[in-house]
């Protein structure tokens, strides 16, 4: 069974998301993600700000080397196509 959860569009994101979104495109090159999680705003909200001060960095925080091969490899694990 598959379980697919769309997009919000992007012009109905909360706008502190969509300029989320426009930081994502710079640096990932893509920002489908938030606009999965912004089903509920408020909640992805306060975690986007979390992933942005702590994963998004270079420094004290995680990498972004470092979170993008973690996330590889567990897409790889799971068998992910995407």
């Amino acid at each position: 069974m598959t379980l697919n959860i769309s997009k919000v569009p992007f012009d109905e994101v909360h706008p502190e998301l969509q300029q989320r979104m426009v930081e994502s495109d710079d640096a990932l090159g893509g920002s489908e993600w938030i606009q999965v999680f912004s089903q509920t705003p408020d909640l992805y909200k306060a975690f986007v700000d979390f992933y942005y001060k702590h994963i998004m960095v270079e420094g004290d925080g995680i990498s972004l080397k470092l979170t993008e091969l973690v996330r590889r490899k567990v897409a790889l694990i799971n068998q992910c196509h995407f």
